[in-house]
């Protein structure tokens, strides 16, 4: 019988995040990742059965990252790599999701390799509207419904129907 296969969620330089599926050992294996040389953190969601690991790509290279991952997990890698999420239904996403999802994948990637992986969008889009509340609510009075208000319940409604729920 064959072993189980984990597979890479994504992997842009200081994050990998991996799926380990059912069947696959689950327990201990974020210690052991983190005593790994290298790795600056790293945690287990049994939600949603990933392992982010956050690490110096200038200390260890992602393939060793994965190797061991797999070692210990007692897992193969997958031969095919999803390279889109899917929605909570298991279903991928419409192509206009996919687009989009792919279109700010790409960007996330270019700002955190600019970056040397200290911002991503995902801190990067708060900060930004949160300083947007702030400029609004100084400047006098409210109004009905700010511009950042609208993008915070589009970016919600996008998240619950396009995208797997993660563990962050």
């Amino acid at each position: 019988m064959d072993r189980p296969q984990l597979a890479i969620l994504h992997d842009i330089p200081g994050r990998l995040r991996v799926r380990l599926p059912t069947g696959a050992r689950t327990e201990g294996v974020s210690d052991a990742v983190s005593r790994l040389p290298g790795v600056a953190a790293c945690r287990w969601s049994p939600r949603t059965r990933s392992l982010l690991t956050l690490y110096r790509p200038d200390e260890v290279v992602v393939d060793d990252l994965v190797e061991s991952i797999a070692t210990h997990a007692d897992t193969d890698l997958a031969p095919v790599v999803r390279t889109h999420p899917t929605n909570g239904s298991g279903r991928a996403p419409s192509v206009v999701a996919g687009a989009v999802i792919e279109t700010f994948a790409s960007l996330n990637r270019r700002v955190a390799r600019a970056t040397g992986g200290s911002l991503t969008l995902g801190l990067l889009v708060p900060v930004a509207l949160t300083l947007w509340a702030i400029r609004d609510a100084t400047r006098g009075p409210m109004r009905a419904l700010p511009w950042s208000t609208a993008l915070w319940y589009a970016h919600g409604l996008f998240r619950d129907y396009n995208l797997t729920p993660g563990p962050d």
